[in-house]
Order: C-alpha cells, then sequence, then structure tokens
C-alpha cells in the first residue's frame, strides 16, 4: 500500500493491532507522508513493546523495517526524539552488476532534450543490444522525445502512440489518479544557471566511450526503436507495455520521468540516459505561494537512476552534464519534503482508547 493508505490505516486504528510487520521502502525520498509515518510507528513500536511485557496482554510487539539503498541512517540512529534506543542497522549486500557512469563535456544550459536525443542516437547506432532508459522532467518533454525518435527510428509497423488511438487493456478515470509534480506542464523555456567554468570535465564522453564492438553504424542505423513513454497520468494499460518484451529485430527505449526512479524496475534496461533534473513543487516563504521549478536532483537520486542500469547485467549511465556540475551544484540528498511546505493538511484524526495516551508518549 501507499503511505497514504497507511495513515488512513493509523486514524482508525492507532496501535495497527492487524498488523505484527510493517515495511516502509524507499525512505530516502522523505515525502511528508512517509516522515510522518515513521514519526507515528516510532510511537506505536514503544507502546506496543511495552503493552506486550504488561500481564496477561494479547497484545504482540511490532516489528518495523525501514528500507532504501541510499538512506542517510544518521537521520534515524543519532535522533533520540524518534527512537530513544538507536534501532539496528542492516546493511545487505547489493546484487547488482557493475555500472559504468559517464559524464558529459559540457552541460546543456537549454535544450537537454535535444542532447538527450543525440546521445541516444549514437547509443543505438554503436552499442550493443540492451534496453535505453531515458529521464526526462515531464509529460511534455516524453512526447517531444518520443516523437523525434519514432521519427529517426521508425518501426516496421504502426509505431505505439501515446494511447490516443489503441484501447488499452485497463482503463481508470483521470480523477482517480494520483496528480504528480512531473505531470505539470511549466513551459519550454528552461535555462539552468552554471558558470563558464563548470562546463568543462576531464572524464568527457567521447567516442571512446561509444566503440562498435565490430559492427559498422551504417548497418544499424535504420534498426527500429520500440520507443514508450512513462509518466504517472499515462493510462495504466500504457504503462504496463514496458514490461512487455519488445517486438523482434527492435530495441526497447522507455523515456520516463522519475517515476521510473525507485518506483518500479524495468527489465532488460542496459543503458540510461540521465538529464539530472527533476520537477519540484517550491514554496515561497515570503508569499506564501507556491510554484512548479526545474532544478537539480540529489547525488542519492544520480546514484538510484545509475542503478537501474545494472538490474539484469553490466550497464552504463550516459549523464548529461559534467562532474564539475554533479560535484559543485548537486546536494548529497534532497532536503526532507516536511520542511520545505507547511503541514496543515496532515492533520490526522486518531480515534481509539489507546489515542490520548499514545500521543502524549
Amino acid at each position: 500500500m501507499t503511505d497514504g493508505v497507511l495513515l488512513r490505516e493509523v486514524s482508525l486504528d492507532l496501535l495497527l493491532s492487524k498488523y505484527s510487520a510493517i515495511i516502509i521502502d524507499e525512505a530516502h525520498e522523505r515525502s511528508v507522508n512517509t516522515d510522518v509515518l515513521i514519526g507515528f510507528l516510532s510511537r506505536v513500536v514503544k507502546a506496543r513493546r511495552e503493552m506486550s511485557q504488561e500481564k496477561d496482554s494479547s497484545v504482540k510487539p511490532l516489528k518495523l523495517i525501514i528500507m532504501s539503498a541510499t538512506i542517510r541512517v544518521t537521520d534515524f540512529t543519532t535522533n533520540p526524539r524518534l527512537f530513544a534506543q538507536p534501532p539496528p542497522v542492516i546493511n545487505v549486500d547489493a546484487r547488482q552488476y557493475p555500472v559504468t557512469v559517464h559524464f558529459n563535456r559540457r552541460t546543456p544550459r537549454v535544450n537537454y532534450v535535444e542532447e538527450a536525443f543525440k546521445k541516444i542516437c549514437k547509443i543505438h547506432t554503436r552499442l550493443p543490444p540492451g534496453g535505453i532508459l531515458i529521464f526526462l522532467t515531464g509529460q511534455d518533454e516524453i512526447r517531444q522525445l518520443c516523437k523525434k525518435l519514432r521519427e529517426r527510428f521508425p518501426a516496421k509497423s504502426k509505431p505505439v502512440t501515446d494511447g490516443n488511438d489503441w484501447e488499452p487493456q485497463v482503463k481508470i478515470s483521470a480523477k482517480d489518479m494520483d496528480f504528480e509534480t512531473e505531470d505539470v506542464d511549466i513551459g519550454t523555456e528552461r535555462d539552468i544557471p552554471l558558470d563558464e567554468n563548470s562546463e568543462v570535465e576531464e572524464n568527457e564522453v567521447d567516442e571512446s566511450d561509444f566503440e562498435d564492438y565490430g559492427e559498422e553504424p551504417d548497418e544499424l542505423l535504420n534498426d527500429p526503436l520500440h520507443v514508450l513513454p512513462l509518466y504517472s497520468l499515462l493510462p495504466v494499460g500504457d504503462q504496463l507495455r514496458v514490461f512487455q518484451p519488445p517486438p523482434e529485430g527492435t530495441r526497447l527505449c522507455v523515456v520516463a520521468t522519475n517515476i521510473a526512479e525507485t518506483s518500479l524496475t524495468i527489465p532488460g534496461i542496459k543503458y540510461v540516459v540521465d538529464c539530472g533534473l527533476v520537477k519540484e513543487r517550491v514554496y515561497d516563504k515570503a508569499t506564501g505561494v507556491e510554484s512548479f521549478q526545474i532544478g537539480w536532483i540529489s547525488k542519492a537520486s544520480a546514484a538510484q537512476r545509475s542503478g537501474r542500469a545494472g538490474r539484469t547485467g553490466p550497464g552504463h549511465c550516459y549523464r548529461l552534464y559534467s562532474s564539475a556540475v554533479f560535484e559543485r551544484d548537486f546536494s548529497q540528498f534532497s532536503e526532507p519534503e516536511i520542511l520545505k511546505f507547511p503541514i496543515e493538511g496532515q492533520i490526522i484524526d486518531v480515534e481509539g482508547a489507546n489515542a490520548q495516551e499514545l500521543c502524549y508518549k
């Protein structure tokens, strides 16, 4: 279930007596719902442990597992207000294949979509078979890039569209879909502030990063790409197409928002193209106005994106920015959402006999 659904469960049963173990995955995203939920559960764990030690008690302890590949562990182990006794930390060795990361020599100031298009063309014409996953900021850019790729590498049969001329197997009303930040169109002009010195990078991506491995580029030039978009407002039937194997003789190419960063794993992805940007909601504390802006992701998010290429075999991640920009402008972790926005809408009306006692604890 989502964190929002579990919060509704908390409002009905504060002790969550129906559950013996709860796993919170991808905790590094630090959304408001996740942070509020972890705060509640830290009290529930303590209360149920104490109640289980009482004589003739039918209450069982609750096991809480907080999981993430890139989380800042000290947020939980050195916070006595959250956990009076530091919880044990278990490091699980990753079963991921090695991923080679390539930085651009120059960071595109505005038209990173065009840069992504050029990179995909080089990958498709010069590198061995393997799926390609591209990260962009919103559906407007995704549709633009999908159209260019389909024109450049046309399919042998009728191309897959964004769901306008075929009937998906699963239907869902738009009003029932969750609203996502990347679904908001804020225009086409995007100017990422950089200084001149930050554009040059020593380990640039050059022709040696696109060895043709014994095949001539012209032989692969007209091979079709199976291009699929992926964003949260896309019909569910269209989203499920990314999990199906591509037609024979084609290469899978998925153009996605950060929904593909941690929410799902697409099989067969070997190459990742990362623009390094994300569309996020920004709150102006002075005026109280919220707006949507495009900015750099964190280093933790960049690591998550590159990891998409190492799920089924060794892969490559091509970052459309220089290492100088990465080291200077990228924060180590994203700022928790609860520190950026008012939380008036997160008030939970709790019920139950133990609600008042637990709130005091």
